[in-house]
């Protein structure tokens, strides 16, 4: 628990990590341990859920390029080598660019971070 008079992006991701973690556990507790019956992009990986995990590929490439700015194709390449679909990654673009934390272009050819 930290307080703050402002929400930094970090507040975000675990924010959303925490409500797929609680629907989550919820489904898990409804349909037992193994039926799960989460959508593609909602499966845990590796303690994490699909949606934050492809976030941070993304987000740490843009921090060590220094770029706010990716190409689309480039992120696809990321996470689809990660063993993540194309599918998955786009779901999570939808959702981050909800929140107003990045935005794709009309064109769909890039992401970029939005700054707050």
């Amino acid at each position: 628990l930290r307080f703050s008079d402002y929400v930094a992006r970090e507040d975000v991701n675990e924010a959303i990590r925490l409500t797929h973690m609680s629907k989550s556990s919820l489904l898990d507790e409804q349909n037992g341990p193994n039926a799960n019956g989460l959508d593609s992009n909602k499966r845990k990986w590796g303690g994490e859920d699909v949606t934050s995990r492809i976030f941070n590929i993304i987000k740490d490439y843009s921090t060590a390029s220094r770029s706010e700015r990716i190409e689309m194709r480039l992120c696809e390449a990321m996470v689809i080598r990660k063993g993540f679909t194309g599918q998955q990654l786009h779901e999570c673009l939808e959702e981050y660019s909800n929140l107003g934390i990045l935005q794709v272009n009309a064109t769909r050819t890039q992401v970029e971070f939005i700054n707050q």
